[in-house]
């Protein structure tokens, strides 16, 4: 963004309208904010500094130019900092050090925010417009080393020259370039608001795809000028030859294949009638008999993904997705298509993804994509969509729910700034209200006579409490909840507690959430039924977009009502993606029937179905192989699995014969499989249930010395890297308590290495152990804890990390607690490398989640500390980053964290587990099994030998539910790999709730 002077007329104005025409030619208004008189007023009132000419640039940084209008006649002479002029409307200037105190005021600014603390490099330049280089030599000036050569006017005439001579000198440079959420961040501290631009717009004639049919050469040569034509403007090919076609003869065209622009397929052998030759614009004329017929004489062809990108504009859509079938090209493309051919805006489109990282690798694939366009055609229509892309709406279906409910709010009661909050301690503390209420008017004689600890008694509510609010219970449902029965006395009184504290615990903590204005996270999808059956809420929402639903089978009952309230009300387009099959966050409150279930409530919906069946990631005869242990499960209902949903593929294994292994033992085949993987790229994946299995795993790899990455789940609240952050927070919080401070010296940040016996002659005398503590850091650590008088805690957190060098000392760190975890012995390189990249990699995924919470607020250590310990206490959900690293050849992962990955050979060591160990003590019957929707859903319980009657019916109903995700579990575990499975499976199987169990009903055998 260029933002120009309002001033018309002013001492040298001339010479920085020249400056700024040379920045404006050279540089990219699209990337680049430049702006001519950028004002700063002094905390004090006292005056103001003004910039003349400011650049912020991913690769520059910060860079201020002072402007002197000068010419070398002018210039009488230069001592240090100090030059004196001549027939100028001032005798002397300090141009250097002006522009060096503006960029400090502005740094000190920007860097207020910790997240940009030491981000970007830092840049000043004196440019004078009416003196070429010659003339200032010719004066000798070059020779004063106080005196960095200006932007001479030869500079200013060349925009290449000028680019590359402002990169030659800084006074701070970073090794990175800014990303574009630090260039936001910039751009809001100087409070430039973003233009409100029209949405970019294809031309009205330019399709987004022909089909070529082509049965001999002439056929092509006929259209090798239409597909140039096609190709050059961003039209995407596909091409259908039932003979050799000279691509060498279409200019680019392996850049076009690449991405995915030239598309050719060619005929099987043996087809005696080939299809006519023809071109087929945006899909028109393609009809489901010919779609099928390309299918069948073109292998490769993927008629399920054309079928899904060249529906109508408004059609809705289904898509069943098997694994590894290219769903994310198939949703990608549809968006081209809906800019294309529909004209649609990208802000008229919303996508839900099922985690924060996949929202983050869409929105990277569409800039890609775009860009990938713009390049092969050079029309800037694409790179203004890849701008437009950072206003779509692409989030977790959390995320969306918080802008529905943000606009909602005041219809619930709630301000429009609503914050989250877990309300742990609220929810404990009303249960022991509700109970001390509800026994002061009955006798508790009963109760204790159960022999259940008020804590623990407590406790077992809490779970109930959560998994009322998991399955989306509203406090009128939960009023309306079927308790059934039950026998006896104290079975009674504990029926009765139940249901006291349930008919009244939602509206009390209610009234406190409104009163802070917070909500729960479950709070983000179970409120939005207070909306989604009422047109006049509804209607304040935008109408007519286009929703795009990944991951469609893990969403709930309330998801899939708010999606049939948006379609009903706001007339929104439905895209859902997904499959059934792979549907395995039940526990989470996901719905499996969530595409019957979406039917039923838009019945006067008509959707296009569609089936992907053709695997890109797993070769034929592995698949081959699976399908003989799916059909099995069909067969025992255990996974939906029908003929459309057998997965396909056209590629070749690079064992034959060899890529499916069962074994009693998988120690001596890993060895085997590892000295065989094909490339440094290739992966092995241990796929477990649990982070114990894969703990167990890790320490057998750690044994053999074997490098591995651990992708699990919701460890990230327990990772070192965390834990070490609060050990500082604490530090600095409480430094005159010796063990705070002892921890916080003993992190990496500091690094120091206190042996307990150097602490024991001070007995416990805590003025002397402060004292010894703080000499061991020469008074540094006692200078950052002064420092918080001045700075914003994570400010000063930011400076420890730069000033003590964190991440340069982090292997050396890591190596020491290596050695001291293996007993002495000396870790491998790659174990420290992977060891230190995770801690870093961690480090700043926490600094981020701090950022998203912390920035409308003014942050206090306390608040840090408090909060820091809150998501260590209850948070298991928020994973730790996946490292993207090709040193470690072996990852450890749960099948839930695999999940859309892919790995060229697959383990499931552990099989033999049982998944049903710990009995669950409460259940809420399924929305979806209701006989009625106007009936009350059930709730059964059991504490102790205590239960009400519909505990075993709700207990038979989700064991066999939950055998059926363990099934599915499986199902995702297998299509992981791309060339080999090595099953471990037990000799003898005594358990029926285990995977070694499902796997054997399958047909296979150990």
């Amino acid at each position: 963004m260029f933002i120009p002077t309002a001033l018309q007329e002013m001492p040298g104005l001339n010479a920085e309208l020249h400056v700024w025409d040379a920045v404006t030619r050279a540089f990219n208004e699209q990337s680049t904010l430049a702006i001519h008189h950028y004002p700063m007023f002094f905390a004090n009132g006292s005056g103001r500094r003004e910039i003349d000419i400011l650049i912020v640039d991913k690769r520059l940084g910060v860079c201020v130019i002072e402007v002197k209008g000068i010419t070398i006649d002018q210039v009488d002479s230069i001592q240090g900092h100090q030059w004196s002029y001549r027939n100028f409307y001032e005798e002397k200037g300090s141009p250097f050090q002006q522009a060096e105190k503006q960029l400090h005021m502005l740094s000190n600014h920007l860097e207020t925010n910790p997240l940009l603390y030491r981000r970007f490099s830092k840049r000043v330049w004196i440019a004078l417009p009416y003196i070429t280089e010659r003339e200032w030599r010719e004066r000798g000036f070059h020779e004063q080393i106080h005196v960095p050569l200006p932007l001479f006017q030869e500079d200013l005439a060349d925009a290449q020259r000028l680019r590359e001579k402002l990169q030659t000198f800084a006074l701070f440079e970073t090794n990175r370039e800014l990303s574009g959420t630090e260039l936001a961040k910039i751009s809001g501290m100087l409070g430039i608001q973003p233009r409100e631009a029209e949405p970019p717009a294809i031309e009205p004639q330019l399709p987004f795809s022909n089909l070529y049919i082509v049965p001999a050469a002439a056929d092509f040569k006929r259209y090798q000028k239409d597909i140039a034509n096609d190709l050059q403007r961003g039209t995407k090919v596909y091409m259908l030859a039932y003979t050799d076609v000279a691509l060498s003869e279409i200019a680019g065209h392996e850049q076009q294949m690449k991405s995915f622009q030239l598309n050719v397929y060619r005929a099987k052998n043996g087809i005696r009638e080939p299809l006519a030759a023809g071109c087929f614009t945006d899909g028109k004329g393609v009809n489901a008999p010919l779609l099928k017929q390309m299918a069948e004489h073109f292998p490769d062809f993927n008629s399920g993904q054309f079928k899904a990108i060249h529906q109508s504009v408004d059609a809705h859509q289904m898509i069943t997705a098997g694994a590894g079938t290219g769903k994310t090209h198939v949703m990608i493309d549809r968006i081209l298509f809906l800019l294309m051919n529909g004209g649609i805006s990208l802000k008229h489109i919303i996508m839900i993804t099922f985690t924060n990282a996949s929202t983050n690798e869409m929105k990277k694939r569409l800039e890609d994509k775009f860009l990938a366009l713009f390049k092969l055609t050079q029309n800037r229509q694409f790179l203004a969509f890849a701008e437009e892309v950072k206003d779509m709406q692409i989030s977790t279906i959390h995320s969306f729910a918080r802008s529905i409910l943000k606009q909602l709010a005041h219809e619930i009661g709630y301000g429009q700034n609503v914050q989250l909050r877990s309300f742990t301690f609220e929810k404990k503390r009303i249960i022991y209200e509700l109970l001390d209420e509800f026994f002061a008017k009955h006798p508790i004689d009963h109760f204790l006579a159960i022999e259940l600890k008020d804590y623990e008694f407590v406790d077992a509510v809490y779970g109930m409490w959560e998994e009322m609010e998991k399955k989306s219970l509203t406090s009128g449902e939960m009023k309306q909840l079927d308790w059934g029965g039950v026998s006896g006395e104290n079975a009674a009184v504990i029926q009765s507690v139940l249901q006291y504290i349930f008919a009244n615990c939602e509206d009390r903590l209610d009234q406190l959430k409104q009163a802070e204005n917070a909500i729960t996270m479950g709070d983000l999808i179970r409120k939005l039924k207070l909306f989604t059956g009422s047109a006049r809420k509804m209607g304040q929402l935008p109408k007519d977009q286009f929703m795009f639903v990944d991951e469609f089978q893990d969403s709930d009952a309330t998801q899939i009502e708010l999606l049939a309230s948006l379609l009903q009300y706001l007339q929104y387009r439905l895209f859902v993606v997904g499959d059934i099959k792979q549907a395995i966050y039940r526990f989470r409150g996901a719905d499996y029937k969530s595409f019957e279930e979406l039917q039923e409530k838009t019945k006067e919906t008509a959707y296009v179905q569609t089936e992907l069946q053709l695997n890109y990631r797993s070769s034929s005869s592995l698949l081959d192989r699976m399908h003989t242990l799916f059909a099995h499960w069909n067969e025992k209902k255990w996974l939906a699995y029908e003929e459309g949903d057998r997965l396909r593929s056209n590629e070749a294994s690079q064992f034959p014969k060899a890529d499916w292994h069962v074994s009693s033992s998988y120690e001596e085949d890993f060895t085997k499989a590892l000295e065989t993987l094909p490339g440094k790229g290739d992966k092995i994946a241990f796929i477990v249930r649990t982070n114990r299995h894969a703990k167990k795993i890790k320490e057998y790899c750690a044994a053999k010395g074997i490098p591995t990455t651990e992708n699990l789940d919701g460890t990230f609240f327990t990772s070192a890297p965390v834990l070490d952050f609060r050990a500082l927070v604490e530090g600095l919080l409480y430094p005159h308590e010796p063990k705070f401070v002892l921890n916080a010296l003993q992190t990496p940040y500091f690094g120091c290495r206190i042996p307990y016996q150097a602490l024991l002659p001070f007995g416990g005398h805590r003025e002397r152990l402060i004292s010894f503590l703080h000499e061991r850091t020469r008074g540094e650590f006692k200078g950052y804890v002064s420092s918080l008088r001045t700075l914003a805690p994570l400010t000063v957190i930011q400076k420890i990390i730069f000033d003590k060098q964190l991440f340069a000392r982090l292997p050396q760190y890591m190596e020491q607690q290596l050695q001291q975890e293996h007993g002495g012995e000396e870790p491998s390189q790659e174990a420290v490398e992977l060891a230190a990249l995770r801690y870093k990699k961690n480090l700043q995924h926490l600094m981020v989640l701090l950022e998203r919470t912390f920035s409308a607020k003014h942050v206090t250590m306390q608040m840090l500390r408090d909060w820091l310990q809150l998501q260590i206490s209850t948070n298991r959900t928020e994973n730790e980053p996946v490292l993207e690293q090709d040193t470690a050849q072996v990852e450890i992962t749960t099948v839930h964290r695999s999940k859309g990955l892919e790995y060229h050979t697959v383990f499931l060591p552990i099989t033999n587990s049982p998944f049903n160990a710990v009995e669950q003590q409460y259940f809420v019957e399924e929305a979806s099994v209701q006989a009625n929707q106007a009936d009350r859903r059930k709730f059964g319980w059991k504490l102790k030998s205590y239960a009400n009657n519909h505990f075993p019916v709700l207990k038979k109903y989700e064991d066999i539910e939950q055998f059926k995700e363990e099934t599915r579990l499986l199902y995702v575990a297998l299509t992981r790999a791309e060339q080999r499975v090595y099953i471990t499976m037990p000799k003898k199987i005594y358990n029926t709730n285990c995977w070694a169990y499902i796997l054997e009903q399958g047909g296979l055998r150990g």
